[in-house]
């Protein structure tokens, strides 16, 4: 029996990182690399788990191994988090909670006025809870009566936007919008979606192999990296009205040099290895349980492993975002700066598909705030071809309201048609309803 820690998040301890502010380059961990992470299902499992989830997911994984214990949470911790709550102070998230709708709307905003601009926005109405536009080109047609031309136009530009997989017609295709935008995918990912879907949804691979030059081992490479995709690309979104108040990294701006991140690793339950329970098994000598012992031993090992990549990916994430709205953390401005998956998946060197589970269901505490890490993926700050940003379309809508109160949604949309603002109804109440 080979020795190991027997205890995962002993140390109580913050786990702080210090980032200067010019600071340009943001590394990849040892041992996170895509394959890797694509290759364990176990980590991909937790990888997007709030602190709660995170916990449930424990408590079920000790039932099945008698020699994991589980201690939560300090309760003087989660006692002074309530205490900040009580105190009043403004917890919410930056600007107005993002959803995919507005995310959406940031994005083509930055399209040129035109017909498949105003059918673009049109067309995010019709997007279901998963993101999908399950219509045909026809229906839609129909529904915004309008040429289809000029639908197919406009579909084809929203599955180009973020999150990546949006407007796609079914699972297929969100599958392949998704592998397409990645640079880290394997190189017949797309081609086997496109060509053998329904051989790889019947796990029939012996017939892939039969009709291609591809090996067993390429096949399930492939396989392998569809388990990170997401078959609900709106998922990152759709979290923000559920948000918890538990932060995983907290913020402080020391000074002019120096940004402090702390991982919150006291408000996560940690799980022990009872080596004492352990040892008094082994001592029954017992051939036939020798087995069952080291097996459960390697799969403590491979949880408590995960859960330290888990630990060091949020950290790479919560340092990239950092460094890319450092502004914003110094406090030079009141609002970040614009920010693409793209850009952070770019910048860790990390699938978008990883980036994209990271970022889902964590939060970030600063300044008295707490935030969704989502909240940070914005196109707010951009001028669109009209000149127009996020932040002037929200300042018109809310001084139509001001100035004629009493409007409905509708009547507030027709008046910003009047000056060539084509948003939908739903932003419009978004806007409102968080502006009050």
């Amino acid at each position: 029996m080979h020795d190991h820690e027997n205890t995962f998040n002993q140390n109580t301890d913050h786990d702080s990182i210090k980032l200067s502010s010019q600071e340009s380059d943001i590394r990849v961990f040892s041992g996170l690399q895509n394959e890797s992470i694509q290759h364990d299902e176990d980590l991909l499992e937790i990888l997007d788990l709030s602190v709660e989830q995170l916990t449930h997911y424990l408590e079920e994984y000790i039932l099945d191994n008698p020699f994991v214990d589980l201690q939560y949470s300090d309760p003087e911790q989660i006692s002074s988090l309530e205490k900040l709550k009580n105190q009043e102070l403004e917890i919410e998230q930056i600007r107005t909670p993002q959803s995919l709708e507005s995310y959406l709307f940031e994005q083509i905003l930055l399209y040129r006025q035109t017909p498949i601009r105003d059918a673009m926005v049109a067309l995010v109405g019709f997007l279901d809870d998963r993101g999908y536009l399950p219509y045909t080109t026809k229906e839609l047609a129909e529904k915004l009566n309008v040429p289809e031309i000029i639908v197919l136009d406009a579909r084809t530009l929203i599955t180009q936007l973020e999150p990546a997989g949006v407007g796609a017609y079914d699972l297929r295709e969100t599958m392949m919008l998704q592998t397409e935008r990645d640079n880290y995918a394997p190189n017949v990912a797309y081609y086997l979606l496109e060509t053998y879907f329904d051989e790889l949804n019947n796990e029939d691979y012996t017939e892939i192999m039969k009709q291609t030059d591809l090996t067993q081992e390429e096949i399930m490479e492939s396989v392998n990296y569809y388990h990170m995709l997401r078959s609900n690309p709106a998922s990152l979104f759709n979290q923000t009205a559920k948000i918890n108040v538990i932060p995983d990294v907290t913020v402080r701006h020391v000074n002019q040099e120096s940004i402090t991140i702390t991982y919150n690793r006291h408000f996560y339950p940690k799980v022990r290895f009872n080596q004492d329970y352990y040892k008094e098994m082994v001592d029954r000598n017992e051939p036939a349980l020798m087995d069952y012992l080291t097996e459960q031993q390697e799969k403590y090992t491979h949880l408590a492993n995960n859960l330290r990549r888990r630990e060091e990916l949020i950290k790479l994430i919560a340092k990239c975002l950092v460094h890319c709205q450092v502004d914003f953390f110094a406090e030079k401005t009141d609002y970040p700066k614009s920010l693409s998956i793209a850009t952070l998946s770019e910048k860790t060197r990390l699938s978008p598909a990883i980036v994209y589970r990271i970022i889902t269901n964590k939060n970030l505490e600063f300044s008295g705030h707490i935030y969704a890490l989502s909240d940070f993926i914005n196109m707010s700050t951009t001028k669109g071809r009209t000149g127009l940003t996020i932040g002037t379309v929200k300042q018109r809508v809310m001084d139509i309201d001001r100035s004629m109160p009493g409007l409905t949604d509708a009547e507030i949309v027709q008046e910003l048609e009047k000056e060539k603002i084509t948003i939908s109804e739903a932003i419009v109440a978004n806007y409102r309803r968080h502006a009050k």
